[in-house]
């Protein structure tokens, strides 16, 4: 039994790597969403620290001085853990319940969380890239993201793209991506452009290859990312350089021993 998806629709996923669900928010729930972003971006949310701040690289090097804090942020991660109404909305019943329905479990746990600002101007591209290779400490390595539409997302502020299928070519180092890379956008390998309206959401695999644009627009896009993962999950501690987190906490379900 389904919560929320039809079996054509997780098998769309299974095949390509990605599913666009429609108008999952509200707008008054997107408004909310937009409102405690720039909130914890402009650093006056003091229950969030500063280290879940990071800023797009021009300002970080000095070759752009600061004049608006919130429209020179790059990134906020780890927001969940800290705030009320970020994890409102990374628990929201019908964002899990799609998520339940692509992981074929009711046990979820959150394994972090990351918005993306992409300001006008100086919000910068994000190369091809798949998530586990930042998580390497996990397996299987069949994650969930479901990245939320804040603003519109266009070709021109950034929006994601997927190379579809790629998720099942498996773990691969940087090198190998770039090898594999002019094959992207032949057959059968495509590269979808994925623009949303606010309140929707893409799901993607943690392996699929995707990417995003600078944003050479005057609009903003801000998107939340959310990864899920099974709670029987495990987490390999001989595992070296991967992200010191808070302790992972339960979306759905159940803990398992021996499991993340």
């Amino acid at each position: 039994m389904k919560h929320f998806l039809t079996e054509q629709q997780v098998d769309s996923f299974r095949l390509n790597g990605f599913l666009v669900v429609e108008d999952v928010l509200t707008d008054d729930e997107v408004a909310i969403l937009a409102a405690r972003t720039d909130l914890i971006a402009s650093g006056k949310a003091t229950h969030v620290p500063n280290t879940s701040i990071q800023l797009e690289p021009v300002f970080r090097t000095g070759e752009r001085q600061i004049e608006n804090q919130v429209m020179s942020v790059r990134k906020l991660y780890t927001l969940a853990v800290h705030d009320d109404v970020m994890w409102s909305f990374a628990t929201h019943i019908k964002i899990v319940d799609i998520v339940a329905d692509l992981l074929e479990t009711d046990h979820i746990k959150m394994y972090t969380d990351q918005l993306f600002m992409k300001s006008p101007e100086t919000g910068s591209e994000q190369p091809w890239h798949q998530d586990s290779a930042s998580w390497l400490d996990l397996f299987p390595m069949d994650l969930v993201s479901a990245w939320i539409a804040i603003d519109e997302a266009t070709t021109e502020n950034g929006c994601l793209n997927f190379a579809v299928g790629t998720h099942r070519w498996g773990m691969m180092n940087k090198q190998q991506i770039q090898t594999q890379v002019p094959q992207l956008g032949q057959e059968p390998w495509p590269i979808v452009p994925v623009p949303l309206k606010p309140g929707s959401i893409s799901f993607h695999h943690s392996l699929v290859l995707h990417r995003s644009g600078a944003n050479v627009s005057k609009q903003r896009r801000r998107g939340y990312a959310v990864h899920y993962m099974r709670a029987t999950t495990i987490k390999d501690e001989s595992v070296k350089g991967a992200p010191k987190l808070p302790p992972f906490r339960q979306v759905r379900g159940h803990s398992f021993s021996g499991c993340v």
